[in-house]
């Protein structure tokens, strides 16, 4: 068996029961038309849409590879994931994402510094205004408390 199919398998159950979950989010008002259980059950189909694909997917190329050799980069990812939601708090929206998009950026091929820099701080300025300004959703400032 395919060392996929097992971890699709399990991706698949908890795509299954965050949706299952997801159903109890109910609205505040009768007006909100998404509802708060929109992201949960965007986030669970796509995860279950993505299980089924590592499903079906059959590769032999990886025979003979270890574990960390097929999965280090994905599992080093997921802890720099980890220590982004970690550093949002302290350091605060902008100065993290910036960071956190600038390194991994480069980390996923980008040749120059200076591209990944100026797509990073694209990027983290579309997010501050979609965020803050179009959603009003309250970012972390951080320790220096900027922008408010």
């Amino acid at each position: 068996m395919n060392s996929d199919r097992p971890a699709a398998i399990v991706l698949a159950t908890v795509a299954a029961l965050y949706i299952w979950e997801a159903r109890s989010f109910r609205g505040v008002t009768v007006s909100d038309v998404v509802g708060p259980s929109a992201y949960p059950w965007l986030l669970g189909g796509t995860l279950a849409v993505l299980a089924i694909v590592l499903f079906a997917r059959t590769t032999g190329a990886t025979a003979g590879v270890g574990f960390w050799g097929r999965h280090g980069r994905p599992a080093a990812f997921t802890g720099s994931l980890f220590a982004y939601c970690m550093a949002l708090e302290p350091v605060g929206f902008i100065a993290s994402t910036f960071m956190y998009l600038a390194f991994s950026h480069r980390w996923l091929g980008e040749q120059r510094w200076l591209r990944a820099i100026l797509i990073a701080a694209a990027a983290t300025v579309v997010l501050w205004l979609f965020f803050d300004r179009v959603l009003e959703v309250g970012l972390p400032a951080g320790a220096i408390g900027w922008p408010r």
